[in-house]
């Protein structure tokens, strides 16, 4: 529990004791109890205005305490303007009727006026209510009001002290002090309440305050004890002797002066050290502020755990990577984060490592792996520092989830070798139709040299012409795939019955368009917002392939095209009673230059890489499934991706 909550529960018992002081003492002045009143008087030493003054400041201290200033002020406002007016009354010595206005007192404690409060009280009155007032004003604590309330409790425990000394005088012992126990002790815990509750925020510690307060006090008894003497010696016209050459007064006027200075000394010490420390608490509050916003902001997991392996701290970060929440996680082990074969061996790893001192991990940067809450793993950069703070030895740990640059780095991989692969298969295939060429090119010259007509040269041209045909196929389809990867376009809605329809008739002056049916069951209406051009070649690998790979002994080769939105995701199937693919080919589907039927159609084998390539751009998925006559293809996209 923190100080300033135990001092604010202080001030609401305090503004409570008030309270009911003041409630018993207007009790007792309004029942009028003569045998009472003169067998204890010490019980009437407190006014009825005074106690009536205690009871709105105990409201106003009570409020003040609850959250409330705004309500607050009234009561302290009334209370401070009320104890004015009989300040005044002492002041310029008149008499405004304020003693006698509620209550006409039955009985009289040693005092001029009957009913009127000490001078020193009303000050004392105004001094806390004002401090109340300034409070709620400001929201806060402040040094106007820890002067009023020390001032307040230096003369209150002044009169305390009166009374621990001689409980029958103590109410007459010091003119300053003069006030009745009740009232003394009801200042004392009001003005301690105003004093420590909030005082750190000022800078001040408690133990520096109470320590100048009580030195205060101190000096206070002695001034008033020397103005006292003073006052006796006057009186009496007699010096009050002390020893052979020196009085009373003389001997307490030196002991003031000497304890007041080493008293002053000791408090501009103190305060001076409490100064210093409070600037090294406040740049320490900083520099932590500093680090834990650097910490609570970082893309990274900090950690730091105990020498058994408990979690100590974690930062925000750490409950995005894990997905435990902070609570999940503080006082747990650290093994928690760790699937097999990490979790079994970190006991060990840190029992090896308090005997030997040798470090496998601490001071190192590896590559591991953790577990999220859900059981997922994931690879993760881990860096672990030892830090000795003395009567305790602890571990920090700074964890990055490297999952994407993982991805990334299979992808790169995956590229270079598919990359390789291109080189070698587009060289291998470019070089094959130009051999051919140049091969039949020189028979072609050789019989002509021969003198060789036209008719016999036709078919040696027909196939140079075949062959390059054949190149610029491929060559159409590396330029194709180069663009697929390279271009990029805003996403635009497409009508996706329109752009198959748009497709089909393109294809029907192909060879095998003509003799397969089509059928399309799409839905007018359906709009989808993609990439055009990929979309595009999506159609046209799909459907091309379809009636390209027809089965030539089919009486009714047949294609039907669908599309439909499932949970929330663009669906669309071709299915075709064609040749289908070999089951032991399936593996190699969507592969570079990887061709099923070489002999039933020319191609590069490039047309299902780009199709899966132009699909994985849009965010979706390709899939293949063998029928007992021909196949059906699936392409699954986001209903609306924005890439």
């Amino acid at each position: 529990m923190r100080n300033g909550f135990t001092w604010e529960r202080l001030g609401l018992f305090a503004g409570g004791l008030s309270i009911a002081v003041s409630l018993a003492i207007m009790s007792l002045w309004l029942m009028r109890p003569d045998a009472l009143a003169k067998a204890a008087p010490l019980l009437f030493a407190m006014q009825f205005n005074t106690a009536l003054s205690f009871l709105l400041t105990g409201i106003a201290y009570s409020l003040l305490f609850s959250g409330m200033p705004r309500q607050a002020m009234l009561p302290a406002l009334l209370t401070a303007t009320f104890t004015a007016l009989i300040l005044c009354q002492h002041l310029f010595l008149v008499d405004f009727g304020i003693d006698r206005f509620f209550v006409t007192p039955f009985f009289t404690t040693n005092t001029a006026h009957p009913g009127r409060m000490a001078p020193n009280t009303a000050a004392c009155f105004i001094l806390i209510n004002a401090a109340v007032v300034l409070t709620a004003f400001l929201r806060r604590h402040s040094n106007v009001r820890l002067i009023c309330a020390a001032l307040v409790c230096m003369i209150s425990v002044s009169a305390l002290i009166g009374y621990a000394l001689s409980i029958t005088t103590a109410q007459d012992w010091l003119p300053l002090a003069r006030m009745s126990p009740q009232t003394a002790l009801c200042f004392f815990g009001l003005s301690t309440g105003l004093i420590f509750a909030g005082v750190e925020k000022l800078g001040y510690s408690q133990a520096i305050v109470a320590a100048t307060l009580a030195a205060s006090t101190y000096l206070l008894l002695l001034s008033l004890t020397y103005v006292e003497m003073m006052r006796q010696e006057v009186m009496f016209t007699q010096e009050l002797p002390a020893g052979e050459n020196a009085n009373a007064r003389t001997t307490l006027l030196g002991v003031l002066l000497l304890s007041g200075s080493v008293f002053a000394c000791l408090i501009v010490y103190a305060f001076r050290s409490a100064e210093s420390s409070r600037r090294m608490a406040v740049q320490l509050s900083e520099s932590r502020q500093r680090l834990a916003a650097i910490i609570d902001t970082a893309i990274d997991g900090f950690i730091t755990i105990d020498d058994r392996g408990t979690i100590l701290s974690i930062n925000p970060a750490c409950e995005r990577i894990f997905g435990y929440s902070a609570e999940e996680m503080l006082r747990q082990n650290i093994r928690m984060l760790m699937p097999p074969p990490y979790r079994d061996e970190h006991d060990q790893y840190l029992a090896n490592y308090k005997k030997t001192g040798e470090a496998k991990i601490i001071g190192v940067g590896r590559e591991a792996e953790g577990q999220r809450k859900d059981g997922s793993t994931f690879p993760v950069d881990l860096s672990i520092a030892r830090i000795d703070l003395g009567r305790q030895v602890i571990y920090s740990g700074v964890v990055r989830d490297i999952s994407e640059r993982k991805a990334y780095e299979r992808d790169i991989l995956d590229a270079n070798a598919e990359l390789e692969e291109f080189s070698y298969r587009t060289s291998h295939d470019l070089r094959s139709p130009i051999a051919s060429s140049l091969g039949l090119i020189s028979i072609a010259e050789d019989m002509i040299r021969q003198g060789a007509g036209g008719p016999e040269v036709q078919p040696v041209l027909s196939r140079i012409d075949q062959s390059f045909r054949k190149l610029d196929h491929l060559i159409q389809n590396i330029i194709y795939l180069t663009r697929a990867k390279m271009m990029d376009e805003p996403d635009t809605p497409i009508a996706v019955a329109a752009a198959v329809r748009e497709t089909v008739e393109k294809l029907h002056f192909t060879d095998g368009g003509r003799r397969t049916a089509m059928h399309i069951d799409i839905p007018e209406t359906m709009t989808i917002h993609k990439k055009l051009s990929r979309f595009q070649i999506i159609l046209d690998n799909l459907l091309s392939n379809a009636v390209k790979y027809h089965d030539p002994a089919e009486a009714s080769p047949e294609v039907f095209i669908r599309a439909s939105t499932v949970k929330g995701r663009f669906v669309l199937s071709v299915t075709d009673n064609g040749l289908g693919i070999p089951p032991q080919n399936e593996q190699q589907l969507f592969q570079m230059f990887k061709r099923f039927h070489p002999t039933h159609a020319q191609g590069s084998g490039l047309g299902l890489y780009i199709l899966r390539k132009s699909v994985e751009h849009l965010g979706g998925t390709v899939a293949y499934r063998r029928q007992d006559k021909g196949s059906i293809f699936t392409v699954t996209l986001p209903e609306d991706q924005r890439r």
